[in-house]
């Protein structure tokens, strides 16, 4: 039952659905479909030229191969209309024109070119979707490498009951569907129930959110076969919202659609939902411009909304300007795709102060390019007589900076239920490098959360936990409702399988552990699946399935870093570390550089007592990524071990400046400046030492004392 016959009881909402909704379409090419100019046009970029030409019916591109040649491939579809079109092909490359018309989509793989049109009335033109970097044939964002595969990567939201039946060992796709393009029953469900009693409530999901979240979301895929009323975390993992995705403040930043920054929102915490704003068939805004927003934010209270302040918003008393909409102060835009502007749907106050101390982008700004994040900061303070009320920004943005005396605020919201969900799993993702018994109180309690999201975030820094109550955890949460949080949880209780445990528990685990391998065996395209099963097989011990499937990875990505760095750990785990370096050096080759894995290449150096390397692997990995606490401290110790300790002190007090008194950093400088004959130096750090971590540090104030 599909859309077409919904449309002959709906035919207002079909009409809607279908006029609004085109930017979607999936379409074999056609004269009424087409909006590119194929009539032997071209597109050049970096010294490659992409040729559109049409022979008869079929429609081509000649433009480079995964070798780097030109070739010409069939367009097998249309992918959207407004405000950009791209095109869907074959990805091997024609002899020419062809009979008959292009393959079902469903018999294999297809690749959307890099080249797009765009349709806008203003544009009418050819562009590259990446017009800032230089897209070579063996790049991960070449149109045809995976990650612009639309089986695995666009199919699951645009279009309707998708399969997608990957064939690892052939490489290969037959995906199916429903419906080539969004239809009623992936938003309303199976039309066969309403068929089957007609009279029953259909459509009414459990959670309208929930509905809209896999296609609005960025998350990674766990299962097929999501219908609406279904739990979203038994289907999809949704990111995290940190950098760099959003932000340092949650405001978004790469493509993450909306999800992520509308469960930040103090709307969404109020009951808020995207039907009260959006018409659901059309997506369009339900009112035109202020009046949507002023149906709430304005003098006669909602009973529905009984928090909501009412006053005039739509006043220059409030925003300070003649001519201004709510939205752009409120939904600042961003364009992605080289023409597409879209809304952040945080709907957060403007805040100049964070870009003055995190460097977070700011509305105000956002127009008065010309005056500085300080001038708006000031001014607003001046015209509205007050300064920000912290809030779920603050919380993003401290979570990003690693800075010592970040532990207790990161710690209390974490455990805050007034905050939302998405910023209490930031600031426990936030909690690995911090020691105090708060924050690993406040991990433990988050296991416990009643909030899904607030369990993942703990579940990623489990090893703060107590042994005796770890084992209870992960017991609890392998038994946990959602896939989601089970699934997170198996790296961690796969090691109890080698221990003494009885029958239930190892049932249990073994059983998490299946689910395990269900999500990756849905995902065996990307080199991620691979490397999530070796680190299963490493904790279970299996070295060989482990090497295995990270060889597998990489196989499918010779650039995936995280399997380079998997791979030389394992591989000095079983006593081949000089062969390790090998993966190593290739991850520290690659472009653009990785501050990983210069710092694993690094360390992997001194092992082999190259110093003089190692030095110049740990600089570029600090250089790189300056914002990281480790790669400073583990540089400046480099520099003191080769001879280096005013270097080394001057790199730790910049440390301390950026990040706070960390142990590691006191001690590093305390000791340094000890050996450099600094006392007074040294027994100021030490006694920081004393004042934050307690009496343990008094036998090295007195001998510093004693010289």
């Amino acid at each position: 039952m599909g859309s077409d016959a919904c449309a002959s009881c709906h035919a207002g909402a079909f009409e809607g659905w279908s006029g609004s909704h085109h930017d979607l379409a999936m379409q074999p090419p056609a004269p009424d479909t087409v909006v590119g100019d194929f009539d032997d046009s071209s597109f050049t970029k970096d010294g490659v030229t992409t040729r559109f030409h049409r022979q008869g019916d079929a429609y081509f591109v000649d433009t480079e191969g995964p070798a780097g040649a030109i070739e010409t491939y069939r367009v097998a579809y249309t992918f959207g209309i407004e405000p950009l079109q791209q095109y869907l092909l074959e990805p091997e490359p024609s002899a020419g024109e062809r009979e008959g018309p292009a393959p079902r989509m469903k018999e294999g793989r297809l690749q959307a070119l890099g080249v797009a049109w765009d349709a806008r009335p203003e544009g009418r033109r050819w562009f590259h979707l990446y017009p800032d970097e230089r897209i070579a044939h063996d790049d991960i964002l070449h149109w045809t490498a995976d990650s612009q595969n639309w089986n695995s990567i666009c199919a699951d939201c645009h279009s309707t009951d998708v399969r997608k039946h990957f064939d690892p060992s052939a490489g290969a796709y037959s995906t199916t569907y429903s419906e080539m393009n969004v239809g009623c029953e992936a938003c309303h469900g199976p039309g066969s129930l309403h068929a089957a009693a007609p009279m029953e409530p259909y459509g009414e999901a459990a959670g309208e959110i929930d509905t809209c979240a896999p296609c609005h979301s960025r998350r990674a895929q766990l299962a097929e076969g999501f219908r609406p009323g279904a739990a979203f975390l038994d289907h999809y993992l949704p990111a995290a919202v940190a950098p760099p995705l959003y932000h340092a403040d949650g405001q978004i930043r790469e493509e993450v659609y909306v999800y992520g920054s509308f469960l930040q929102s103090r709307m969404h915490q109020e009951g808020v939902t995207c039907g009260n704003c959006h018409d659901p068939h059309t997506a369009e805004p339900l009112l035109a411009g202020d009046a949507l927003c002023t149906q709430c934010h304005s003098q006669t209270p909602r009973a529905d909304f009984p928090t909501l302040n009412a006053r005039r918003y739509d006043d220059p008393s409030h925003h300070f300007h003649a001519d201004l909409q709510c939205v752009d102060c409120h939904m600042p835009s961003r364009v992605y795709m080289g023409v597409d502007s879209r809304r952040d749907h945080g709907f957060r106050v403007p805040r100049p102060d964070l870009t003055v101390d995190f460097g977070a982008p700011n509305a105000c700004n956002g127009c008065h390019e010309d005056e500085s994040a300080a001038w708006a900061r000031d001014t607003i303070a001046q015209r509205s007589g007050t300064t920000p009320a912290p809030g779920a920004a603050d919380i993003l943005a401290l979570s990003t900076t690693q800075r010592f005396d970040a532990e207790r605020a990161l710690s209390a919201a974490a455990a805050d239920a007034g905050l939302p969900a998405l910023v209490r799993r930031s600031a426990l993702r936030a909690l690995g490098p911090y020691e105090f018994g708060y924050s690993q109180d406040a991990i433990a309690a988050g296991l416990r959360d009643a909030d899904p999201l607030v369990r993942l975030g703990a579940l990623e820094h489990l090893s703060r936990v107590p042994e005796a109550p770890r084992y209870a955890a992960v017991r609890r949460l392998l038994r946990d409702p959602l896939l989601a949080v089970r699934v997170a949880a198996v790296p961690a209780a796969a090691p109890y399988l080698l221990q003494s445990v009885s029958a239930t528990d190892r049932a249990l685990i073994e059983g998490a552990l299946e689910e395990h391998r269900q999500v990756q065996e849905l995902n065996a395209e990307r080199p991620e699946a691979h490397t999530n099963l070796a680190v299963v097989h490493t904790a279970l011990g299996e070295t060989e399935a482990a090497q295995a499937a990270l060889e597998r990875a990489l196989a499918i990505e010779p650039r995936w870093i995280p399997a380079l760095v998997n791979l030389a750990d394992l591989y000095r785990a079983t006593g081949r570390d000089v062969e390790g370096g090998a993966y190593l050096a290739d991850a520290a080759r690659l472009q653009p550089p990785s501050a990983d894995a210069a710092y694993a290449y690094g360390l992997w150096l001194i092992r082999q007592g190259q110093t003089g390397r190692a030095l110049e692997q740990l600089q570029r990995a600090y250089e790189l990524d300056p914002e990281h606490l480790r790669n400073g401290y583990v540089y400046a110790l480099a520099l003191h071990n080769t001879g280096e300790p005013a270097s080394a002190i001057s790199i730790l007090e910049g440390s301390l400046t950026r990040f706070g008194g960390h142990r590691a950093t006191l001690e590093a400088l305390a000791t340094i400046t000890r050996d450099a004959g600094e006392t007074e130096a040294a027994l100021r750090y030490a006694k920081r030492l004393v004042e934050s971590f307690g009496a343990r540090y008094e036998g090295l104030v007195r001998e510093i004392e004693a010289g």
